[in-house]
């Protein structure tokens, strides 16, 4: 891209000559681009990014007038506006796990001369890290409040001096599912002396939670699984969980292990499944990234 003055033998111009080049400003500077025409428009991985944009763009829209002001402090210094910083952030969150957790409406409620009250809201419950200091790049100070989506939450910044200026700013790290739980086995029908070991994972974006295990004893040899023969696992629906897996971890028999269901439900039979993929196991580390967010940068005075 060439920065051009007096363009066309004008003051500027703006918009497309012939099939050749582009004239356009940027923040007061006109320039010229060459005129490309894309490959492929509706490809799998372009719709992907424009669904990710527009997903982006909607959550900006719901940000208060304060909260976009917010934004723009952060951007200042650097070669980008407000929305422009919030669609990156918030592009790249949704980019390495399904949410970005949205963190708006924040209002001072009260400020005295050594404490201030704010206020926000968040789409979804979770610790949140409020950072404060007295320049908006020399927050040091920081205090962690667990939030609750669907209703005003508060938190006090304390120990500050009188008369002085303060900026603050909300993040949230990365959050994950939480595996199963209250995970309920029993052998129906016929009994054995085999013992089987279980595990249960919830899954979310393709990505696993640590598992839960289930510790089976009296299970029947594997030739005698049936639709009347059979165990049962039950556990706590997750929330965010988009499926589970099943796995048969290690046994006394003849039961083969490995990855044996994928199920939406928080509910599963052993008839005697073949394994999906034999003699796996989950991971041991919870990879399941469900949510992140953050906020602006705000600011206010102590008395």
């Amino acid at each position: 891209m060439a920065k051009v003055t007096a363009p066309l033998f004008s003051i500027e111009a703006s918009g497309k000559f012939g099939d050749s080049m582009v004239f356009g400003k940027w923040k007061g500077i006109n320039y010229v681009r060459m005129h490309t025409k894309a490959n492929q428009p509706n490809t799998r991985a372009q719709i992907a990014v424009r669904d990710k944009f527009r997903q982006a763009a909607a959550l900006y829209q719901r940000l208060s007038g304060s909260d976009k002001a917010a934004w723009k402090r952060k951007a200042a210094g650097q070669p980008l506006t407000g929305y422009n910083l919030f669609i990156k952030r918030a592009k790249a969150i949704i980019n390495s796990m399904p949410v970005f957790n949205l963190i708006s409406a924040v209002e001072i409620e009260e400020e005295a001369t050594d404490s201030c009250t704010i206020s926000f809201m968040v789409d979804k419950d979770g610790p949140v890290e409020i950072r404060y200091g007295n320049t908006p790049t020399a927050l040091h100070n920081s205090t962690t409040v667990m939030a609750a989506a669907g209703e005003i939450n508060f938190a006090d910044l304390e120990d500050l001096d009188p008369e002085s200026n303060y900026y603050f700013t909300i993040d949230q790290e990365t959050q994950y599912l939480f595996p199963p739980t209250t995970i309920d086995s029993y052998t129906v029908g016929a009994e054995g002396a085999n013992a089987v070991l279980y595990a249960v994972t919830a899954v979310i974006a393709g990505r696993e939670t640590n598992p839960s295990m289930a510790h089976m004893s009296s299970v029947p040899d594997f030739d005698v699984f049936d639709d009347d023969n059979f165990v049962e696992i039950n556990w706590q629906p997750v929330d965010g969980a988009e499926e589970y897996r099943i796995y048969r971890m290690e046994t006394t028999g003849d039961h083969p292990t490995g990855l044996v269901a994928i199920n939406q439900y928080s509910s599963f039979q052993d008839t005697g499944l073949t394994p999906i993929k034999p003699d796996i196991i989950p991971a041991k580390e919870n990879t399941a990234r469900h949510f992140a967010g953050e906020a602006g940068i705000y600011s206010f005075q102590t008395i």
